[in-house]
């Protein structure tokens, strides 16, 4: 059972810390899409949603991540490791974002564009796909697993 834990702790994690990583390198193109679609479907806030949700994202990503891994934090990051990826998967199931999104963008990519004070719009997806749901759906169902085992110890 032990081995288990760590092998869950460790994917999990790894995966939170990869994906939190991945919001402060400007990598991550998700925020400015929903930032897109939010302000196009004239939600409140949309424009919250680049940097600020970006980051805030990714430090609750780095910190589960973390706490999930460290044998002495891992109940808390069992808990806290669903947060994200949960939140996640609601934003794909609303219209702030939806189940299929742009696979990529051409230049100039939308952190540039809307670092620039420009927006962007639908011309500049390279493609659309639904891998980062897919993502979302596995890691809930992982730290939902994890939860479950860290919790029955």
């Amino acid at each position: 059972m032990t081995i288990l834990k760590w092998i869950l702790a460790l994917a999990i994690g790894g995966f939170l810390i990869m994906m939190g990583v991945m919001k402060f390198t400007g990598d991550a193109h998700i925020f400015p899409f929903i930032e897109y679609k939010a302000a196009a479907a004239g939600l409140p806030l949309a424009s919250l949603a680049y940097p600020l949700g970006n980051y805030l994202t990714g430090a609750l990503e780095l910190v589960a991540g973390v706490t999930v891994i460290l044998p002495m934090t891992r109940r808390l990051g069992s808990l806290l490791a669903v947060l994200p990826v949960l939140g996640a998967v609601i934003f794909h199931l609303s219209p702030a974002l939806g189940i299929v999104t742009a696979e990529g963008y051409a230049d100039p990519k939308p952190v540039e564009a809307l670092a620039a004070g420009g927006p962007f719009s639908a011309a500049d997806f390279t493609g659309e796909t639904n891998m980062l749901f897919m993502m979302a759906a596995g890691g809930l169902l992982l730290a939902i697993i994890n939860l479950i085992v860290q919790r029955k110890s």
